[in-house]
């Protein structure tokens, strides 16, 4: 048994964060550990340092469990920080993108990317200063960018965690695979990963793939969705594997509107959005967003009443058993020097993705050992995969690490304007000075030079 000091940054996502706190109690080499919640919501954080003792009261694991609104606070002598902070929480982020739409940029122009990037930055140099030696685990998006942007501009350990990679898992559900014969690989940039090996009892899967869209996949997209998204098993999905000659997995097929010269044609409008993902037109359209966030309002109204009702168990909600996130497994193999292996987002150093730059974070296997995170040798990508897709992801993510780093407005200019629903400069100067002017976006608009917009005379 190790104690550990942990800090969770936007400990409000009341969710997450009580499943950070179960995975650590039900951990006994854990026991004793401090979790330091913080939030600058400090509503949403009573709730959640409430739940987060109620939890460790029933499972007796004797977390010592604080919570501050002083972000130094928290990050003080801590050995792990997680950061699941969204700048602005989900009202911010929804205007960004009301106010992007306004200026008709449909669905928004990802304008929260570049608030979010900017406090990740400024968390990493909080670190530096603070707790130098801890591990910082990156957790709310855009994982790919802001890894980055910290590992580049800051001297911290930084690893990114997401479970996207498990998207094969419900490739292999619907052809019926018994998972305990299934097993894959994936490799690229967060929420930007192919699969490279696909096998079911050591034979090649792909082959499977291959009859099931030629035999079953119209039949199934013609039945009612089971969920309000299926995007690893979505005609776009289907249609980049065939366009590619790998399967895009976990979000890689919804985030084809990024790269601005990639997959822009299946997101035009919610109709064109429907065709390729689904009665509901996908996880990001106008329908599944408002479910997304509908779903949200309704967990959180549950998990106060949970937390509230002295007669109601925790973990009736929050069962004793550890969740599938890599978060709380990373650190018990990190703290006891032990031997795991890990799907992570690391610096390319090796290279470990050939034709990338090793100063880029790219997503692949590691076997975390002795402390340390070291990379497992990876089947690479075809030039195809790397030129086609990979290239143009690149230049999408450069111009926003970029711009964030260096204050440099007309990177970020430079981004929007390669944006497909762009018609003029005018129209992304007009939002830009609207969106920069918010009292909400002084962290990133304080970082830019100059701070105002230059009248460019053509």
């Amino acid at each position: 048994m190790t104690a550990t000091r942990i800090a969770v940054i936007g400990a409000g996502s009341a969710q997450f964060s009580a499943c950070i706190v179960r995975d650590l109690c039900v951990t006994p080499s854990l026991a004793g550990s401090e979790i330091c919640l913080m939030d600058v919501d400090a509503h949403r954080l009573a709730l959640v340092e409430k739940l987060a003792h109620k939890i460790d009261r029933e499972l007796g694991s004797g977390l010592r469990i604080t919570s501050t609104t002083d972000r130094a606070a928290a990050l003080r002598d801590a050995a792990f920080v997680i950061n699941t902070a969204l700048d602005g929480g989900h009202p911010w982020a929804e205007y960004q993108r009301s106010l992007a739409e306004k200026h008709g940029f449909y669905r928004g122009a990802h304008l929260s990317s570049f608030t979010n990037m900017a406090l990740m930055l400024e968390i990493a140099q909080d670190m530096e200063r603070l707790c130098p030696q801890a591990w910082l685990i990156q957790s709310s998006n855009p994982v790919f960018e802001g890894c980055t942007l910290m590992t580049r501009e800051t001297g911290i350990r930084v690893v990114g965690l997401c479970h996207g990679h498990t998207g094969y898992e419900r490739i292999a559900e619907v052809m019926g695979l018994d998972l305990k014969n299934v097993s894959a690989k994936t490799i690229g940039f967060n929420h930007w990963i192919f699969m490279t090996e696909f096998t079911y009892k050591g034979q090649d899967a792909y082959l499977l793939l291959d009859k099931w869209i030629e035999t079953q996949a119209e039949r199934f997209w013609a039945q009612p969705m089971p969920y309000f998204h299926d995007t690893p098993v979505s005609r776009a999905a289907m249609h980049q594997y065939k366009l590619f000659g790998l399967m895009p997995i976990g979000d890689t097929p919804r985030m084809c509107d990024i790269p601005r010269v990639l997959g822009w044609w299946y997101l035009q409008d919610l109709e064109t959005r429907k065709k390729w993902y689904g009665p509901y037109g996908g996880f990001d359209s106008e329908i599944g967003w408002d479910k997304y966030l509908h779903n949200l309002e309704q967990n959180l109204r549950d998990i106060e009443q949970v937390t509230l009702d002295d007669a109601r168990r925790a973990t009736d909600t929050f069962e004793p058993v550890r969740s599938d996130e890599q978060i709380v497994p990373l650190i018990e193999t990190l703290v006891h020097d032990g031997e795991a292996l890990y799907h992570v987002n690391i610096p390319n150093r090796g290279p470990i993705l050939q034709g990338i730059p090793e100063d880029v974070v790219v997503e692949c296997d590691a076997l975390v050992r002795g402390g340390k995170i070291v990379p497992l040798p990876q089947p690479q990508l075809p030039r195809k995969v790397i030129v086609g897709a990979m290239l143009p992801r690149l230049f999408e993510a450069e111009t926003m690490i970029e711009g964030v780093a260096r204050g440099d407005l007309d990177l970020i200019r430079i981004n929007l304007l390669a944006d497909h629903r762009t018609q003029s400069l005018e129209q992304v100067d007009a939002m830009l000075e609207e969106w920069l002017a918010d009292p909400r976006c002084a962290r990133l608009a304080n970082r830019l030079r100059p701070p105002r917009l230059p009248r460019l005379a053509i």
